[in-house]
């Protein structure tokens, strides 16, 4: 069995992803894309087959790889409500950087991202845009969050 370092449940061996809360249970190294010659590529926003969106911890070097099933909440977190997947980060600093317990959520809608703000206490940026509370904002590659002060990249797995 697999032990999920972020959430505590048990898995099989051999999964990628955690059954419970879908974090990465192997490391993930973040790459550079090759773009065509000549050619800039358009970012994405729409995940892959299996639904992996990589988030990347400004100053942090190993990015967190997630399966998004649903929805997934951004923030501080001391407990796991049932259905419902939080990624806590406390880890990277989120107390001191103004992250609210409850501060952000991701929802997939089929292959499409979207950010909405939780009417956290320190605003939720997205590319330097403030966010106002519960509007939904579509997320493409690259793109930056900012959670209070933590910054966030979002990158889709290609």
């Amino acid at each position: 069995m697999q032990h999920c370092s972020h959430c505590g449940a048990q898995n099989i061996n051999g999964i990628i992803f955690c059954e419970k809360c879908g974090i990465a249970l192997v490391p993930t190294p973040l790459i550079t894309r090759r773009l065509g010659e000549g050619a800039v590529k358009h970012a994405t926003s729409e995940l892959n087959d299996e639904n992996v969106l990589i988030l990347h911890v400004d100053s942090v070097e190993s990015p967190v790889m997630l399966q998004l099933r649903g929805e997934l909440i951004l923030g501080r977190v001391s407990e796991q409500a049932e259905n419902v997947t939080y990624l806590n980060l406390t880890p990277y600093g989120a107390d001191d950087m103004g992250v609210s317990r409850r501060h952000a959520r991701l929802l997939r809608d089929e292959k499409a991202v979207y950010l909405t703000d939780l009417n956290s206490t320190n605003g939720t940026r997205l590319n330097g845009e403030l966010l106002p509370s519960s509007v939904e904002k579509r997320l493409r590659d690259g793109d930056e969050i900012a959670l209070g002060k933590l910054k966030l990249y979002v990158y889709f797995k290609i």
